[in-house]
Formats: structure tokens, C-alpha cells, sequence
């Protein structure tokens, strides 16, 4: 069976290796902005482009933390990577 919707393609999404790319362009560009208004700005884009793609930005949310306790479970080095950014960067 192939996804053809979006939200087809999140739900079905297995592995966090194509979000790499695209995760770390995001910090990239957010990095030469404070903190608060990185964090903000993310989470009022990240809202915005859900309910346009009518997802529901919450239930992407609690996505997104399975995805993070399944990762923690293996060490995988992309979610690790964002860490290490939040805890050294963003205070």
C-alpha cells in the first residue's frame, strides 16, 4: 500500500532518517535568533503548516514524543543531536 496523503505519510513514517535533513536546516536557519523567539516562531510555523494540511497539531505532537521514546530506546543520533542543541544552545 502506498501513502498518498500527507497525513497518509506521516502515520506511516517508520524511520526518523528523512527528517534529518530537514530538521537541522530548521535549527540552521532559527540559530542567529534568541532562544524564545526560535522556540515560538517553530512552534507558531509548525502549527500553522499542521492545520493547513488539516493534521491536527497536537495528536503530531504526541507523535512526535512515541517517535522520541522509540529513538531514546535504540540512541539514535538524530534526535540526540537536536538535544544536545536545546540544552546548549537555547537557555
Amino acid at each position: 500500500m502506498q501513502a498518498h496523503t500527507i497525513r497518509d505519510r506521516v502515520a506511516f513514517r517508520s524511520s526518523l532518517s528523512p527528517l534529518k535533513a530537514p530538521a537541522f536546516s530548521l535549527l540552521d536557519s532559527l540559530q542567529a535568533h534568541p532562544a524564545d523567539v526560535q522556540i515560538e516562531a517553530l512552534s507558531l510555523t509548525f502549527t500553522i503548516l499542521a492545520q493547513g494540511a488539516g493534521l491536527n497539531p497536537h495528536e503530531l505532537v504526541e507523535r512526535s514524543r512515541r517517535q522520541l521514546s522509540d529513538a531514546a530506546a535504540v540512541r539514535n543520533p538524530i534526535p540526540e543531536a537536536i538535544e544536545a542543541y536545546a540544552q546548549g544552545e537555547l537557555r
